[in-house]
């Protein structure tokens, strides 16, 4: 039977979703941009419809695109696995691979072991966005979040990795040096107005009416660099690599608890370095 398209096919249409500018595209697939825009164009003659919208964001699959993206990503991942069956080495980790994240997550987590994921994966380009609140994934900016939450957006599928503890927590030479332990007292390092929405807010707003003294910051990982100073307490995640060397305000259980989850588009579905990225990520947090 003549089929009208071919895998090399599907998998032009696979990378173009993925990366979604010809250049990288071209990188994922070892070729240069002339060629992959020449096979889309052919491609999409053969099918008889476009397959991409194209915009100064590169390109975006239409429903077919997506529909034939999904069938490249099952024989992509065929393909990988007799790969692997043979020993060949793994040629699915090349090419851009962008991460958007939270400063902690990114300081505590990513970059303690980051150096042997690199080793183990050179051809692999990380891109990081450091944000606290959710980059659309729908839009292909990036590829993957890897965010703490207890509600994950509905257009974005994923793996939770577990659950994280938030503690009260400062230096020994800031709480060494106080009397009776005041939470009206304290000096609070406590997250700014363009972090409103995170958790800590809500507890200290209900916990410290009155706080005698506070610290504001815009960016988590500044407010940790700040406890770890000595200049007050505040919440952090009980993650031991941002812990190391702070102490427990008092006999305080934990604040509150938020998911961790490692989060990508539906199109992404077995992208092997996504999973190379979870597996990481895992052994980060000795998951």
């Amino acid at each position: 039977m003549h089929m009208k398209l071919s895998a090399d096919d599907l998998l032009v249409i696979m990378h173009l979703t993925r990366e979604r500018t010809l250049e990288n595209a071209a990188l994922a697939l070892g070729k240069d941009s002339s060629s992959v825009f020449r096979g889309i164009k052919r491609i999409e003659a053969k099918v008889g419809e476009p397959l991409f919208t194209r915009s100064r964001a590169g390109f975006k699959p239409l429903p077919m695109g997506l529909a034939l993206c999904e069938q490249a990503e099952q024989i992509h991942a065929g393909l990988s696995a007799a790969d692997a069956l043979l020993g060949g080495e793994d040629v699915g980790l090349t090419g851009p691979l962008r991460v958007t994240t939270t400063d902690l997550l990114l300081q505590s987590v990513i970059h303690p072991r980051l150096a042997a994921f690199r080793e183990a994966h050179p051809n692999l380009q990380l891109e990081f966005n450091v944000t606290n609140s959710f980059e659309n994934l729908s839009e292909r900016r990036y590829d993957v979040a890897l965010r703490p939450t207890s509600q994950p957006p509905d257009d974005m599928i994923g793996l939770r990795l577990g659950t994280i503890d938030y503690k009260l927590v400062g230096a020994p030479e800031y709480l060494d040096g106080l009397g009776e332990l005041d939470f009206q007292e304290f000096t609070w390092l406590i997250p700014g107005d363009s972090l409103q929405a995170h958790p800590a807010n809500d507890w200290f707003r209900d916990k410290v009416p009155s706080p005698a003294s506070l610290i504001r910051y815009d960016s988590m990982s500044l407010l940790a660099d700040g406890i770890r100073s000595g200049l007050g307490v505040g919440i952090l995640p009980d993650i031991p690599t941002l812990l190391d060397g702070l102490r427990d305000v008092g006999e305080q259980p934990a604040i509150y608890q938020t998911d961790l989850w490692l989060l990508y588009h539906p199109s992404n579905r077995g992208n092997l370095k996504i999973t190379a990225f979870d597996g990481f990520v895992r052994g980060a947090l000795g998951a």
